[in-house]
């Protein structure tokens, strides 16, 4: 019940935190029109608000969304105004709602990471269910993160948790190991511009980028992946 908890005040009453996305979803949403025509079924889990969703309907995709929390499926859709996008309220539990081999594209951008080990497993089966063969999927999750240090304790139980609720921490060994039954075609370390970086801010991006660009060792924040079925 926490999890609900933690998932509906970020998406409910948290919204600004919302747009720090959108630069990671322009970019997922350019990869999706190099590798998914139009007229494909485009599924995407829980989490943010509609905003990759509305450019990919608007762009001739067939969008359907899947979320745990009924206020934000209700706020979303008054936000974007836009019919097109076909939304499902599920239980939390990680099943995804859909028939075998209906999706032809499957998203879930910062989402992963915050499953424990056997929901994690459900999750990755039920997207090898309801993708469709030979087609794809897109994530991002955070790049070998250090998860003790975003740790926090709550002054009144003294429990001490995650600060975003992570469970996860991601490495390349085990993203060939979780994904063994996709073929990996491609896997890329990126650093995303936030929405609301002043101008130092805008600059350190950049100057990371360009180094990013000359030396593909350096290790960025988050993982940028597409998978096939």
């Amino acid at each position: 019940m926490s999890d609900v908890k933690l998932w509906n005040f970020h998406q409910n009453e948290n919204r600004e935190n919302l747009l720090q996305g959108y630069y990671r979803q322009k970019y997922i949403f350019k990869k999706i029109k190099k590798y998914i025509k139009k007229w494909s079924n485009v599924l995407e889990i829980w989490f943010w608000d509609w905003f990759l969703l509305n450019k990919l309907s608007n762009a001739w995709y067939n969008a359907f969304w899947q979320d745990i929390s009924k206020s934000n499926i209700e706020i979303t859709r008054k936000q974007w105004d836009n019919e097109k996008i076909n939304f499902i309220h599920s239980m939390w539990n990680w099943k995804i709602e859909g028939n075998n081999d209906y999706f032809d594209c499957f998203v879930a951008s910062e989402v992963l990471e915050h499953m424990n080990d056997n929901d994690l497993l459900t999750c990755i089966n039920e997207i090898y269910r309801i993708l469709k063969k030979w087609w794809m999927m897109f994530i991002t999750f955070p790049a070998e993160e250090n998860l003790k240090s975003n740790e926090c304790i709550c002054p009144n139980c003294e429990k001490v948790f995650h600060k975003w609720w992570h469970k996860q921490c991601w490495d390349l060994n085990k993203i060939k190991t979780i994904f063994l039954k996709f073929k990996i075609i491609l896997i890329e370390e990126r650093s995303f511009k936030a929405n609301n970086l002043n101008f130092l801010g805008i600059i350190e991006y950049y100057i990371k980028n360009l180094f990013n660009f000359f030396w593909r060792h350096i290790n960025w924040n988050t993982y940028f992946i597409i998978l096939r079925k």
